[in-house]
């Protein structure tokens, strides 16, 4: 039977046990089904009994990365026959790793992100590939200990997005007040109300972002956007990428980013080619965006130059 599972994940207080309690004390969350609580790790902040036991709840503790695995998860299902279950995981650990020794009955619901803003330049620089995979596969992010006036959300957008372009923000201030993440506001050095929209060289980066964030800003409208053809084996026939290669936050972090084109000319081009391509925006359900995601009806796709600069950035 299908368990639907809340992922928290996050360094050591970072605020997971917290949000934790908070949700099980919270009305909307806890109507009588019980919840097994499965942590990871062990911080400052302790589960309140009161809590636990009003909320119908048991938590169970598997400290050992060894020990998590499908047979001692199955094990602890048997035992609880709970619900729904709330999984604190260590954020020293894998989630590459975690997804695959979880039971396959698991439905992932939600998975939420917990950092220390006053440590996430630490973090980068020193545990760069753990965070960035954890980035890649959250729904939300929680940026805790914020400061007021201390906080860069447009740096934090140029890091995150392009990490995970569907990511959710928010930003938690030490007198406890809450912040949203962007609302797509943020003005653009493209104008969104031409017909088409034009993206030169430069502005592919951001581009990309707000596309990806913001697709109903360009729904059914034209544009026209420069990049090399792109293609992988989630990609349909009659359809590529235009893409650029981009650098996140440094020289160790350049990716490929791109948006889908559909066009009965893609055969004509090869992998790494440069075009121009004008049509419309339209919104497909696709494999290689995990679900539906913007898709350029292309009216035109023709050779142009090859831009200045490689890379492209996200500022």
């Amino acid at each position: 039977m299908e368990i639907p599972v809340y992922l928290m994940t996050g360094f050591l207080e970072s605020g997971k046990t917290s949000f934790i309690l908070e949700t099980l004390n919270d009305k909307q969350f806890s109507r009588g089904e019980k919840t097994l609580v499965i942590a990871c790790e062990q911080g400052e902040v302790e589960f309140d009994e009161r809590i636990i036991k009003a909320s119908r709840s048991v938590v169970e503790y598997i400290e050992d990365e060894d020990d998590f695995n499908s047979e001692n998860l199955n094990a602890l299902v048997a035992k609880h026959k709970p619900s729904r279950i709330m999984l604190e995981y260590n954020g020293m650990w894998s989630l590459r790793d975690m997804a695959q020794k979880a039971p396959k009955e698991w439905i992932f619901y939600q998975i939420f992100m917990f950092v220390d803003y006053s440590r996430f330049d630490m973090y980068m620089n020193n545990m760069r590939q753990l965070l960035s995979d954890d980035i890649a596969v959250s729904d939300l992010i929680i940026f805790n200990r914020c400061e007021q006036g201390k906080v860069d959300k447009k740096r934090m957008r140029r890091i995150i997005k392009p990490l995970n372009p569907r990511i959710d923000m928010m930003f938690e201030y030490k007198d406890g007040s809450i912040e949203q993440g962007f609302q797509g506001e943020d003005e653009m050095p493209f104008d969104v109300k031409a017909d088409p929209i034009n993206i030169v060289h430069d502005d592919f980066g951001l581009w990309y972002v707000d596309m990806m964030s913001n697709a109903a800003r360009y729904k059914d409208k034209n544009l026209r956007v420069r990049g090399m053809v792109f293609r992988a084996s989630n990609i349909p026939k009659g359809y590529f990428v235009i893409s650029r290669r981009a650098m996140t936050c440094c020289a160790d972090d350049i990716q490929v980013v791109g948006i889908l084109v559909k066009s009965p000319d893609e055969q004509k081009f090869r992998d790494g080619d440069w075009v121009e391509v004008t049509g419309k925006v339209i919104a497909e359900k696709q494999a290689a965006y995990k679900g539906v995601g913007p898709v350029i009806l292309a009216d035109s796709v023709l050779s142009t130059e090859k831009a200045d600069s490689e890379l492209v950035y996200f500022n």
